[in-house]
């Protein structure tokens, strides 16, 4: 990576798409989920299914922003942080 700043303005920066969380408890509730979903891929009809896959992308639309939502809000108090440790004594 070159210039974090013109990385960000090219639209390189994407922090999202690298993350892969190490958690031992995420990896276990994401199999989980795996598994109740093609339970139910097997039990819905395909119509039922396609609904079920509906409402699952709006509940990670809704994940999505409130994803960015905390991302921007750490990035403020950082930044705020940052400032207030260079002009204090």
């Amino acid at each position: 990576m070159g210039n974090i700043i013109e990385e960000l303005y090219y639209g390189n920066l994407r922090p999202e798409e690298n993350i892969v969380p190490k958690d031992s408890e995420y990896r276990s509730i994401h199999k989980e989920i795996t598994a109740y979903i093609e339970k139910f891929q097997k039990k819905l009809s395909e119509d039922d299914f396609k609904q079920l896959e509906v409402l699952f992308d709006m509940m990670d639309q809704v994940h999505s922003i409130h994803s960015k939502e905390a991302f921007a809000s750490g990035f403020k108090i950082g930044t705020l942080i940052m400032i207030e440790s260079g002009f204090t004594s």
